[in-house]
Parts: C-alpha cells; sequence; structure tokens
C-alpha cells in the first residue's frame, strides 16, 4: 500500500488520555490526567531524529467554598519530561512543549 503525501506528521499515530477526580470533601475535588502521545513519524528527507513517545501528567486541587466561586491550583508536566511536538524542519530540534510549571487561578462563574 502506497504511503500518502498527505500524512499529518504533527499527530502521532497513537494516542492516550486517562483522567481520574477524586470529591473528597464536599466542596473539594483533586484530579490527575495523564496524555499519552506515540511515537512520532518523520517524513522522508526530514534528516531529524523520530520523536520518541511520552507521557505528560498534570494534577489540579479545587476548592468551592460557595456557588459561584472555585479556586484552583494545578501541576502540569508533573515528572517534568522534556516533550517535544513536530514542527516543520527550520526548527531544528523540533518545537518545545513547556517543562513542569505551577499555576493558581480564581474563578467566579455566574
Amino acid at each position: 500500500m502506497e504511503e500518502s503525501p498527505f500524512l499529518n506528521f504533527a499527530v502521532p499515530a497513537q494516542q492516550g488520555y486517562l483522567r481520574t477526580d477524586w470529591a473528597f470533601l464536599p466542596a473539594w475535588n483533586w484530579n490527575l490526567q495523564a496524555n499519552w502521545a506515540g511515537k512520532h513519524l518523520v517524513p522522508v528527507g526530514d534528516t531529524r531524529q523520530p520523536i520518541e513517545s511520552r507521557t505528560l501528567v498534570d494534577t489540579t486541587i479545587r476548592y468551592s467554598p460557595r456557588k459561584g466561586w472555585e479556586v484552583a491550583a494545578s501541576i502540569r508536566n508533573l515528572g517534568d519530561i522534556d516533550a517535544r511536538e513536530y514542527t516543520s524542519s527550520s526548527i531544528p530540534d523540533y518545537l518545545p512543549l513547556p517543562r513542569r510549571n505551577a499555576y493558581a487561578e480564581i474563578r467566579y462563574k455566574f
């Protein structure tokens, strides 16, 4: 079978996502999620090494003190993985994804 010249190299052939949530007190919720991406293909003529498979894990804790209000804190890329995404060959070592990072938010829903 002949390969299509329009293969999407930006998307790995296999991907997976798993998430779990735990409401451990009436106003509290904690979640953990994992995003797995399989090995990326490399187009013919691209001299860069293929992007290996990777798993990125994120976690968030949320607190809702009263109706409409929510406070959350998250850590993304918990394992501090050096992850890359496919991009044109003008970027020699692919596009780097953020390393471990944290953020907090206060949200009001109306």
